[in-house]
């Protein structure tokens, strides 16, 4: 799932060449973490979300998470530590495993 999130991450890095700047890609995550926070509190039912925009999406959501997910993946694109990205990933998985969370 994550290698597929990459490979849109790198395709729209090569689409918008010019919107590839560190300032660029955190000021498009904060902004995708805030459509993801504004479709969390849809499903928690918070103030008048419903009457407003109707039941919660699951697609909505889906599709924000996406967002944020790939936003930050661009980051390790831009610094080029796709790898140590990976080894982090492995090794919090090791030590839940170790912990028997797993």
């Amino acid at each position: 799932m994550l290698n597929n999130v990459e490979k849109i991450a790198i395709g729209l890095n090569k689409k918008y060449p010019n919107g590839n700047h560190p300032f660029q890609i955190i000021t498009r995550l904060a902004e995708e973490c805030g459509e993801l926070a504004k479709e969390v509190n849809h499903f928690e039912n918070t103030g008048r979300k419903i009457e407003k925009y109707g039941q919660p999406n699951k697609n909505k959501l889906a599709k924000e998470v996406q967002y944020v997910i790939r936003s930050a993946l661009q980051i390790s694109l831009y610094y080029k530590i796709e790898n140590e990205f990976k080894k982090s990933i492995e090794k919090r998985l090791e030590k839940l495993k170790q912990d028997k969370f797993i």
